[in-house]
């Protein structure tokens, strides 16, 4: 398993350093779960498209990172210290990716994608820091997008259901902090959200297990970008 880097930025550290003690104190989880590919995840939502840019600056649409793989997708933002928010997401999500690299099954379909609530924070070059802290040493990719504005990216958040609010202190003021609850969408490779995780269902074991039965479902799929 690979070590997880630390930022010596103190903007980015709050996220990285709340999913580091998150993962540390998970205790172990014993559920038994169905055996993959032995139950069907009903389609739920179109996962909707939308125009985004990548942690190089590049703009690209929603479905080039989603379309064509198993796609796990969580909202995030970089200062988030909600511990049943962001580092939630952030500590599933390397777990996910540990397990599935080895994975002969998921390494070559499986994809993660990380959206921020917050472009005019979160802007490339905070999503470039993010990703290279985890290395391109995977057979998962994880791609950070961002929006070009809070603007751009409404109508995203509004076709997925996912709520945010500027946190206001108790004279009025901004904090910083975005409410927002913690979803983890599970995307197919024809674009159809299969399931949608919350806080009190998102773990590793689950989202492989359902990651699994979809890879099994889509036996072609792969994670290799969509082409421009």
């Amino acid at each position: 398993m690979r070590p997880r880097a630390t930022f010596s930025r103190g903007a980015l550290a709050p996220l990285v350093l709340a999913a580091l003690a998150i993962g540390a104190a998970a205790p172990g989880r014993a559920a038994k779960l169905p055996a993959p590919g032995s139950y069907a995840l009903a389609r739920i939502q179109r996962a909707p498209d939308a125009a985004l840019l990548d942690a190089d600056g590049r703009g690209l649409r929603l479905s080039e990172a989603t379309r064509g793989a198993v796609t796990a997708l969580a909202f995030f933002y970089s200062h988030c210290q909600d511990p049943l928010g962001c580092p939630v997401a952030w500590s599933t999500f390397e777990a996910v990716r540990n397990a599935a690299s080895d994975d002969p099954l998921l390494k070559r379909r499986l994809r993660l994608v990380f959206v921020s609530l917050d472009p005019e924070r979160d802007s490339s070059s905070v999503l470039k820091l993010l990703r290279d802290s985890e290395g391109a040493d995977s057979s998962v990719p994880w791609s950070f997008l961002t929006a070009s504005s809070q603007d751009a990216l409404a109508p995203l958040l509004q076709s997925m259901g996912q709520d945010v609010a500027l946190d206001v202190g108790p004279k009025g003021a901004k904090t910083g902090a975005l409410n927002h609850m913690l979803k983890v969408f599970l995307i197919d490779p024809d674009g159809w959200t299969r399931e949608i995780y919350t806080v009190a269902f998102l773990t590793p074991e689950n989202l492989l297990n359902d990651a699994r039965t979809l890879a099994l479902e889509f036996p072609h799929a792969d994670n290799e970008p969509r082409a421009r």
